[in-house]
């Protein structure tokens, strides 16, 4: 197999009326010139195969060694900030929740007319005190509230007044 390649080689090169020249002008130079031809041609090898391949290979592996370095450095960051983050996060989350959760109680309950006595937030929802409504009105607000935003009731107590329809209750909400 190498040997018809190579035979082919040497029949394209016997063909080419330049590299006869080459062939016959290096025959005619002494023994001397040959032999530094030979070097020089080694060398300007050696030299080509530096530029064109070791080079860049040695350039790229530099780069490829240098992002490996930044990214383990940006993972051993992230990796120690990690629990901050989700702490912080979370603490976010809960007290944008918790804001929230009020302020769509509080709008609820102004468009059912209930009047609410005290509201107070706690790390697993809202606590809600209504002194005085109507019963009526009080299960509609729950029911805006669990069908309109998904606001669930966790707890209740309701307390029936002296006045008929009319309740005392403490309900506690989550998201």
């Amino acid at each position: 197999m190498i040997g018809g390649t190579m035979q082919k080689l040497n029949n394209l090169l016997m063909a080419n009326p330049y590299w006869q020249q080459c062939k016959l002008w290096y025959e005619i130079r002494s023994p001397r010139d040959r032999k530094a031809l030979q070097l020089l041609a080694a060398a300007l090898f050696v030299g080509l195969i530096y530029f064109l391949v070791w080079e860049p290979v040695i350039q790229w592996s530099e780069s490829q060694k240098a992002d490996f370095l930044y990214q383990e450095e940006i993972n051993t960051w992230l990796h120690s900030n990690l629990s901050k983050a989700r702490d912080l996060q979370k603490n976010q989350q809960v007290a944008s929740v918790r804001q929230e959760l009020s302020s769509i109680a509080a709008s609820v309950a102004q468009q059912t007319g209930i009047t609410l006595g005290r509201v107070q937030p706690d790390r697993k929802g809202l606590s809600v005190w209504i002194e005085d409504a109507a019963y009526q009105k009080l299960l509609k607000w729950l029911v805006l509230l669990q069908t309109k935003h998904g606001v669930a009731v966790q707890q209740i107590r309701i307390d029936k007044l002296k006045e008929e329809g009319r309740i005392k209750s403490y309900i506690h909400l989550g998201g």
